[in-house]
């Protein structure tokens, strides 16, 4: 009985794995004074910084859902997420040439009920697809 509770507590463990896994990569890019490889223009900058921000927190609320829910209530999901997001920014105040940017942490809040949404779904999508089996 105890050796099935441990390999139910590892499968649990590994499907948070891929959340934790790319918030450190988030906190990684974070940290870096100018994150991205080469400097874009200020044209991608515009597109491209929106579409990262809302991707990356949209995936981490993504991953998110995949590893805690139905554990875990929905609105302690989106809270946790959205608190990251908010440290994320916190955190690149302190770093040097990056900022607290509100609108970046908008766009972190959008991704977040993007993954959510998208979640919702891909749940719904599998469902339908099992109950026609």
């Amino acid at each position: 009985m105890s050796n099935k509770n441990q390999r139910n507590d590892y499968y649990e463990f590994l499907k948070i794995l891929p959340a934790i896994v790319l918030a450190i990569v988030i906190f990684y890019f974070s940290s870096l004074s100018n994150p991205y490889p080469t400097t874009p223009s200020k044209f991608t900058l515009l597109f491209l910084n929106p579409m990262l921000h809302m991707c990356e927190f949209g995936a981490l609320s993504f991953l998110l859902f995949f590893g805690l829910y139905p554990r875990i209530r929905v609105l302690i999901i989106i809270t946790i997420s959205i608190v990251y997001a908010f440290l994320d920014e916190l955190h690149q105040y302190f770093v040097p040439f990056r900022y607290f940017d509100i609108f970046d942490f908008f766009l972190d809040v959008v991704g977040v009920i993007g993954g959510f949404i998208f979640y919702l779904l891909v749940k719904f999508t599998r469902n339908r697809i099992k109950s026609k089996d």
